[in-house]
């Protein structure tokens, strides 16, 4: 995994960061020292540069068969010389150096170190970790866990992959970047929304139409009254979610009931687009 990150960046270096970089990697692999790693770490924005990386479509490739969706969200030349710092890292060791680096670490160092922890060989090994950055109100450090990227989908529990989908609803992340949504939506989060949805009605608040998406497939005689009522009551795009919600359903009478409203499923978006217009939206 790291040799690909290693062959695709050093074409995107300038000679000095190339050097610089090599040097250290080398110095990691014949003679490893935590400290000569913190600085080296540390020291990746000065000699490799900040720059956003302009990849070509075969190195995109190339990268997506190592890190699925990478091709999601912008990379820079630090972001990567980090984490390729991170892959060095011999296993045995690196759990208790990052560790002690996550404790010290500034809040690009902190996105980098998140968005790292897939590409480790040893990255199940790093789930209390990852639980543990889904705790934060950084915006971007929690981004760099929850959206776009494939860790939580493969290594977190049921529990903490809930709870991070909750977070990301409470503040305000788009939720439709939350990889392998699909695949990882069950039944217990789909009742926990619709207990979110009925207070934020009580409290005469809106709901979200991305919320709908959690609970399409687990639609049931308990979710079809709120859905009923986002259909009735609910703006152009609640509605959409909605009715895409109910068309999804295996639920019969929920089916049956949508068929009544004599409204067209034919071109209804999918949920992606729904959660882009509805944070185009910024509701």
């Amino acid at each position: 995994m790291n040799g690909t990150i290693h062959h695709i960046l050093l074409r995107h270096l300038s000679p000095e960061g190339r050097r610089w970089l090599e040097g250290k990697l080398a110095a990691l692999e014949t003679d490893f020292k935590p400290r000569s790693f913190y600085l080296a770490f540390g020291a990746c924005p000065r000699f490799l540069g900040k720059d956003e990386l302009q990849f070509t479509e075969a190195e995109y490739s190339s990268f997506n068969a190592i890190y699925p969706n990478f091709g999601a969200t912008s990379w820079t030349n630090d972001e990567l010389g980090r984490i390729l710092l991170m892959c060095a890292l011999p296993p045995s060791d690196n759990h208790a150096v990052l560790e002690e680096l996550f404790n010290t670490a500034d809040y690009r160092e902190l996105m980098a170190l998140y968005r790292g922890l897939y590409f480790l060989s040893n990255a199940g090994d790093f789930t209390d970790r990852a639980r543990e950055g889904l705790r934060t109100n950084m915006v971007g450090v929690f981004d760099a866990l929850a959206l776009d990227n494939p860790y939580p989908a493969r290594y977190l529990s049921e529990d903490a992959w809930n709870q991070m989908v909750l977070k990301a609803k409470f503040m305000q992340r788009p939720m439709y970047r939350i990889y392998r949504i699909e695949e990882r939506k069950n039944q217990k989060l789909a009742d926990i929304f619709l207990d979110y949805a009925e207070e934020r009605w009580s409290a005469h608040r809106p709901v979200s139409p991305e919320l709908w998406r959690f609970v399409a497939g687990f639609v049931s005689e308990r979710s079809l009254p709120g859905l009923q009522k986002t259909f009735r009551e609910g703006d152009e795009l609640e509605r959409v979610a909605a009715t895409k919600a109910l068309h999804d359903s295996n639920h019969a009478p929920a089916r049956e009931w949508l068929a009544e409203q004599g409204v067209s499923t034919d071109n209804l978006p999918p949920w992606n687009e729904i959660g882009r217009r509805h944070e185009r939206a910024g509701v």
